[in-house]
């Protein structure tokens, strides 16, 4: 009997001085879900922390020790994406869309995990089955407007920029690019608004005012392009690109000397530009610097053997220099390249 008495004593001592010590139990000695949890949430601290690969470590711990935890999947994957791990990124999100199906987080995450891969048209269809499950989640709709952009697929891309648009009216990126969308298909006045709506959400996204200089272009509205390339090169001067459309646009206002000298700016910030090249041949030849015009033309050529309009605008410079020969050559060559014009200049100059 005394020896039962202190056997339970003993039992009685030892479970309170387990309790006691509650807070310092290994946690090993915790049920499977709590640890599963506790490397769970301090993965999550890890990664908002972009200690991206401690916190790799503690998702995989929580995956080891609860084999079903959907969201330990999709923060690995997350982490994975962070770590540009992004083959692996992708067999994690699968196996947090088998757990959590309707979860739209994970098809969003596959998406971009896909695209970073290049594989564009399985992206596409993730950010189709996101919108499906989230119609008012913008990114889903403007992602995939912009892998329809890049395929060429300009009406579809306007529809899925408007669906962004309609569920984040503030999101100045899909404007931008629902008036990219709209200056492909030829719709310039409503490009103009576009971006000048994304500018006004967003006035330091200042690539829309090249954008918007580029759709005025289109409608010859030159007074309203030249603004808008000035405003964007009073803060860029080492864009060569809109020192080009600059150019093209005094150009097109018939202010040549100007046009040449951005042209050169362009050339100096981009040696061998080939389309700047063409362009200030283009304003030497109205400047009647014929050598000076032909040399330019040449050069563009070298740099594009295939490149139809400096053919063009050379054989119009070689007739000037009083060179048939050399200028039916270029014309030939200008058509046979795709412009039609080509054959016309070669017929009314008697070439044979």
């Amino acid at each position: 009997m005394m020896q039962k008495l202190l056997f339970t004593i003993c039992l009685s001592t030892a479970g309170f001085a387990a309790q006691a010590q509650v807070d310092t139990v290994r946690a090993t000695t915790l049920p499977p879900a709590q640890v599963a949890e506790k490397y769970y949430n301090s993965g999550v601290a890890k990664f908002n922390q972009k200690s991206y690969q401690a916190a790799l470590q503690d998702f995989d711990q929580a995956i080891k020790t609860k084999a079903d935890f959907g969201k330990a999947y999709y923060n690995r994957a997350a982490t994975r994406y962070e770590l540009k791990q992004y083959g692996p990124a992708v067999q994690d999100y699968n196996q947090a869309i088998q757990l959590e199906p309707t979860s739209f987080t994970a098809w969003y995450g596959r998406a971009q995990a896909k695209q970073a891969l290049g594989e564009n048209d399985g992206a596409e269809q993730d950010y189709g089955k996101t919108a499906e499950l989230k119609p008012d989640y913008a990114p889903a709709w403007y992602y995939r407007g912009d892998l329809r952009f890049e395929k060429g697929d300009y009406q579809a891309a306007l529809a899925d920029f408007t669906a962004a648009i309609k569920a984040d009216p503030k999101y100045a990126y899909a404007y931008h690019d629902r008036g990219s969308a709209q200056r492909q298909l030829g719709n310039y006045a409503a490009a103009v608004q576009d971006y000048s709506e994304a500018l006004r959400l967003q006035p330091e996204l200042e690539v829309a005012l090249l954008n918007r200089a580029a759709a005025k272009r289109r409608q010859n509205d030159a007074k309203g392009a030249l603004a808008d390339y000035n405003a964007y090169l009073g803060h860029h001067t080492d864009n060569p690109v809109a020192y080009l459309g600059r150019g093209q646009a005094r150009f097109e206002a018939g202010d040549y000397k100007a046009a040449a000298d951005d042209f050169s700016k362009a050339l100096e910030l981009k040696p061998g530009y080939a389309l700047a090249l063409n362009n200030r041949a283009a304003a030497k030849l109205k400047l009647e610097d014929f050598k000076g015009a032909e040399a330019d033309a040449t050069a563009a050529i070298q740099q594009n053997a295939q490149y139809a309009e400096a053919y063009l605008n050379r054989g119009h410079i070689r007739e000037m220099l009083r060179n048939p020969a050399g200028a039916c050559a270029d014309w030939r060559k200008a058509a046979d390249l795709g412009i039609e014009a080509g054959k016309s200049y070669a017929a009314a100059s008697g070439c044979e």
